[in-house]
């Protein structure tokens, strides 16, 4: 199923924007004309202007029923599977490591969810969402890949990060093992990690578990991960409900649970 003919849509807006065009030149010469006392200009441009009424009237109700069948078209499109690919395509041409099917789509940190009863395209990070009502795949495309660039384009500071991990797992460590020195080596779940990063409600609304997954997958992607004198192990596992799966710049997924810490000589 195609969308409505662009051409003759096109028209339709073309006409009614010249017709409001002349009608907006024709009002602004009548209001200079009546404030100024001009008689003669008002009533030649207040006639000019019932003229252009009386023609725009007896336009309007063939141009309203294109415009009303080309909004029925577009929508039974957006009903159609044939949608759905054009979505794809769209998102896939620009960039966008896509996975899903519709209405529901993620590319991390990202998650693109499409409600046509109520209208608008949700796209959310974590419990940060923002949302459109356009529902054309060209201009849905390029929304999402705007908002898409500028994190995965964001500059990612590995230091900052490490940082930040290693004062939460050096805090866990020694409360795990209820002892006042770290045991460095010992695993220690990421997801203990996030929680203790994140104890704040404020803190996890501005930093949503999906950000801390994508800065995983894009610390693990270095080839070494080190801070200061200290080698970071991100360490694998295939349970599901204990790990995190981390997506690379390549599509590539793995899994990952716990943090290991070594001291390095």
């Amino acid at each position: 199923m195609e969308p409505f003919d662009d051409a003759l849509e096109k028209s339709a807006i073309s006409e009614i924007d010249a017709a409001l065009k002349r009608l907006n030149k024709g009002w602004a010469i009548a209001k200079r004309s009546l404030k100024e006392w001009d008689f003669k200009t008002s009533a030649q441009s207040l006639e000019g202007l019932a003229d252009e009424l009386d023609t725009l009237g007896d336009r309007w109700q063939e141009q309203e029923t294109i415009l009303r069948d080309a909004i029925e078209v577009d929508q039974k499109f957006i009903q159609s599977d044939d949608y759905a690919a054009a979505i794809e395509e769209v998102l896939k041409t620009s960039g966008i490591p896509v996975r899903g099917e519709f209405p529901n789509y993620e590319f991390p940190p990202f998650k693109l969810t499409f409600n046509r009863e109520q209208g608008n395209v949700r796209l959310s990070v974590g419990r940060r969402s923002q949302q459109t009502k356009a529902f054309a795949p060209e201009q849905l495309g390029t929304w999402v890949a705007g908002q898409y660039r500028k994190v995965i384009e964001s500059k990612f500071d590995a230091t900052r990060f490490c940082k930040e991990i290693l004062s939460a797992y050096e805090l866990l460590n020694t409360l795990t093992l209820k002892q006042d020195s770290v045991a460095w080596g010992h695993s220690i779940p990421l997801k203990e990690i996030y929680r203790l990063l994140t104890l704040k409600q404020a803190a996890k609304q501005d930093y949503p578990e999906a950000l801390f997954v994508f800065d995983l997958a894009r610390l693990k992607e270095q080839p070494q991960i080190q801070y200061d004198q200290y080698q970071f192990d991100l360490e694998p596992s295939r349970n599901p409900a204990s790990s995190f799966l981390l997506v690379n710049s390549q599509g590539q997924e793995s899994r990952v649970s716990t943090l290991a810490v070594h001291l390095m000589d």
